[in-house]
């Protein structure tokens, strides 16, 4: 992750695509992506993102739109601005 020249967000059509030709296996029509429908590794990437990066307490089988940039950046191997994102999720864990 080249955090300072990393991009903020993505194309919805770009990662969404990637995602599928990667196994995302339900219809895209919200930005919330369910962690179920993604193969065994792609579920424990997420799962590992949403446990250790994100500030959900809830509902771990949905991936916010967040964790979804930082999960296709990740598989991707592209360069992602999130440092600034995960200070404040964890910020916001320590708070509650």
């Amino acid at each position: 992750m080249n955090d300072q020249a990393g991009k903020t967000s993505f194309p919805k059509d770009e990662y969404q695509t990637d995602l599928i030709e990667r196994g995302y296996t339900r219809q895209l029509t919200k930005a919330t992506m369910k962690k179920g429908e993604f193969p065994a590794p792609m579920k424990s990437l997420f799962l590992t993102l949403l446990t250790c990066v994100s500030n959900k307490t809830t509902a771990f089988n949905e991936i916010p739109l967040k964790i979804q940039y930082l999960g296709y950046a990740i598989m991707a191997k592209t360069d992602f601005h999130c440092s600034q994102e995960i200070f404040t999720d964890l910020v916001k864990n320590v708070k509650t």
